[in-house]
């Protein structure tokens, strides 16, 4: 995973929560001294799997909670800042969402070692998409969170729902 997801959590917990909650997370989770992180670092899985298992003890929260927070944060802050390009000429949460595999492909090439997921598209319905997740990660809820905020950034009611470990139901409503 690319320490650009840790900078984002980290950010993301100091400015909801405190300075306070992320140490006492990171204690919890085993990890005596930060490391230095940069967005293009590898960072191991289980390092931010322990961090978020840590969080969620600390704040009190599921991990669909955290994951939630994480994805609102992500889309209407922090990609703001590192990834507004992305965002350019695209207005509706559909089309954002439509993007993103194209997105992870072009960030494969264009990061050494990067390993996003991949995405698969099928329209139920012309208001149904199941996107289909493709990670050996398993952060399906992850990608929940996401999605929820991409349909708060546009202002659009979206009802999504986990299909099972590999697929989320996106109704765009609007």
């Amino acid at each position: 995973m690319k320490g650009v997801i840790i900078l984002a959590l980290k950010e993301m917990v100091i400015e909801k929560f405190g300075i306070d909650k992320w140490r006492t997370a990171l204690v919890k989770a085993g990890i005596k001294k930060e490391p230095l992180i940069l967005p293009i670092s590898n960072v191991d899985d289980q390092f931010f799997l322990s961090v978020v298992n840590s969080l969620c003890e600390v704040l009190n929260i599921s991990f669909i909670q955290v994951a939630d927070a994480f994805g609102d944060y992500w889309v209407s802050v922090y990609s703001q800042k590192m990834y507004r390009v992305y965002y350019e000429n695209v207005k509706t949460a559909k089309d954002f969402l439509l993007k993103m595999d194209s997105v992870h492909v072009a960030t494969t090439k264009s990061i050494p070692d990067a390993n996003p997921p991949r995405f698969e598209y099928e329209w139920k319905d012309e208001k149904t998409l199941i996107m289909k997740y493709k990670s050996r990660r398993g952060l399906i809820d992850l990608m929940v969170g996401l999605i929820k905020g991409v349909g708060k950034f546009y202002k659009e009611d979206l009802k999504v729902t986990k299909l099972g470990s590999d697929k989320v139901e996106i109704v765009f409503k609007n």
